[in-house]
């Protein structure tokens, strides 16, 4: 059975009479013998029941759901929809859900099959409608005495609410708090033009938004049913006030001269990464891609349990990193590079000094541990003041444990890497390819990265997305690079693959990988036991550990002075 369908199988939807319970055959006294009978289903996760003719939807979040309907009870929640296409084909929902002030509601398509998407903002009646329609007309004149200084969006939308909320105080003083913050977070919203998008925005499960061309509709990769599509349609006005708003916020160029622009965004508690095409470099007009990160982000137990890692894919990955191998993770776009670079890198000790250079800040803050974050120019930047390749070799004199580099792009960016680590920087970056065989030959052959330098490299993670546009990523491989030292010159031996979902096989650890190598070099015979180790306490604990205490694990690799020497402690 696919995830969809078993969505489908915990939601139920319940179509009532125009007169309600008065002339419905399934009423008996106060209480619907539909829900009576829906209350041993233990797959259901919600119940909807529809008012057609009233406009209005009433779900319950209860464990234990309530015999009466809502008009005779008080444990259901009320949203007035007025219209839409929940009240015209109710009988297509498969998912349903809250990102407040907002419902997320997804559509089967009967004859594609494919998914379809609409939010409503949650209003409880006609009443709360009509206030907000009418807040939103007077909003110009609630802010007539609102400062006319630029500020950011995040803060705008904040003082935006402030002032709604101010305002239903003095006409309404009988709304309570949790109605009042409500309905000021629609109307601020709907006053900017990211309105339409901000219920995809805010909602933890949407991974990625596209816009392809002006005037052709948005659609967005989804954590649970993948690729789906909207009703929102931006035209070319809307568009040009979206660039308007990206250039502000960015302080970035993006014209015919710069026709790219690449940044991010944050939007109240949420990170966005913004990418934007303009002509003549979009053939087709504007396109617009907006890819967000989860509020919580995933953590490498998290990544477990998901599937993208397996136990052993794990423990080799936690093992390089708590012995600071120089790591390189590749995949295709969107398969979850930065992702796995993020758990890694909440995963590393709290005392260690971190440095990040990224032209989008896609890194975490974790307030226990040492940040610095410095931000480049994006590569497309014709006016580029701040390079990467140029902060890179600055690095040296930043004393960083680890250095995060986000994506290694051009060959000026893969020249100052393998400059640093010959200069003794541990790195953690991304780089797109393949697999570890075609980001070799990209360095050596696309970067000219000379053969002997890659072997300053240690380990390089593949990851992939099996379906385009469906949630799932995995790391398909692991390889560590083999090395040896020769007259005195480190010398570049090939890969070995300790880990691949192609070939099942033990992991075989190579006389002269980057594991023994290291090992061998710090005065140790092997990390084979230290590993055995790790997997073992990945796998008692995989239920327990959590991104707020997953970097207990590298900590504790550190306690006796190494991470290999923690076989000493069991």
């Amino acid at each position: 059975m696919s995830e969809l369908e078993m969505i489908e199988k915990e939601i139920k939807i319940v179509i009532c009479s125009k007169n309600r319970c008065k002339d419905c055959q399934h009423a008996s006294g106060l209480e619907c013998m539909n829900l009576v009978e829906l209350q041993d289903n233990t797959d259901l996760r919600i119940v909807l029941l529809v008012e057609q003719s009233k406009g209005l939807i009433h779900f319950s979040k209860l464990v234990r759901l309530p015999k009466r309907a809502p008009w005779y009870s008080n444990s259901w929640d009320t949203v007035y929809v007025h219209k839409g296409r929940i009240l015209d084909d109710p009988n297509a929902i498969v998912d349903f859900y809250s990102t407040d002030p907002y419902l997320s509601v997804f559509f089967k398509e009967e004859n594609s099959g494919d998914l379809f998407y609409e939010a409503y903002p949650i209003v409880r009646s006609p009443i709360e409608t009509a206030l907000v329609e009418q807040l939103g007309r007077d909003l110009s004149q609630i802010l007539e005495k609102e400062s006319s200084v630029r500020v950011k969006l995040t803060n705008r939308l904040e003082r935006l609410a402030l002032a709604v909320s101010k305002k239903i105080s003095k006409l309404l003083p009988e709304i309570n708090d949790s109605t009042r913050s409500r309905i000021s977070s629609i109307v601020a919203n709907e006053s900017t033009v990211i309105g339409p998008m901000i219920p995809l925005l805010l909602d933890d499960e949407v991974e990625e938004i596209y816009l392809d061309r002006p005037c052709s509709s948005l659609y967005f990769d989804h954590a649970r049913h993948g690729r789906s599509r909207t009703s929102l349609i931006l035209d070319m006005d809307i568009i040009s006030r979206l660039v308007t708003l990206f250039r502000a916020e960015s302080n970035l160029h993006l014209d015919r001269k710069n026709p790219s622009l690449k940044t991010d965004l944050s939007l109240l508690g949420n990170l966005l990464r913004v990418s934007v095409g303009a002509p003549p470099l979009a053939s087709d007009g504007f396109h617009l891609e907006i890819r967000r990160a989860r509020k919580k982000p995933l953590s490498l137990l998290d990544l477990i349990k998901n599937g993208t890692l397996t136990l052993e894919a794990a423990s080799i990955l936690m093992l390089a990193l708590g012995c600071r191998f120089n790591i390189t993770i590749t995949g295709e776009p969107g398969s979850g590079k930065t992702t796995l670079l993020n758990a890694l890198d909440m995963s590393s000790p709290r005392t260690w000094r971190k440095v990040y250079i990224e032209d989008a800040i896609e890194s975490r803050t974790q307030l226990t541990h040492h940040q610095l974050r410095i931000r480049v120019d994006p590569v497309d930047e014709a006016n580029s003041r701040y390079n990467k390749d140029v902060e890179i070799v600055k690095s040296l004199h930043r004393s960083p444990d680890y250095l995060i580099l986000g994506e290694i792009q051009t060959m000026e960016h893969s020249r100052s890497l393998f400059q640093a680590m010959a200069a003794g920087l541990r790195t953690i970056q991304t780089c797109h390819s393949y697999s570890a065989a075609s980001l070799i030959s990209r360095w050596v052959y696309n970067h000219r990265i000379e053969e002997s330098s890659l072997a300053m490299m240690d380990l390089i993670v593949t990851l992939n997305r099996p379906i385009p546009g469906e949630s799932l990523r995995r790391v398909v491989e692991i390889a560590e690079v083999k090395k040896r030292i020769d007259d005195g010159f480190l010398r570049f031996g090939g890969l070995n693959i300790l880990y691949s979902v192609v070939v099942s096989k033990p992991i075989s650890w190579a006389e002269d990988g980057a594991f023994r190598f290291h090992a061998n070099q710090d005065g140790f015979e092997n990390h084979i036991p230290a590993f055995e180790i790790i997997v073992k306490i990945l796998r008692e604990n995989v239920l327990s550990i959590t991104e707020e205490n997953s970097f207990h694990l590298s900590e504790k690799l550190w306690e006796y002075g190494h991470p290999l020497k923690i076989v000493g402690s069991e």
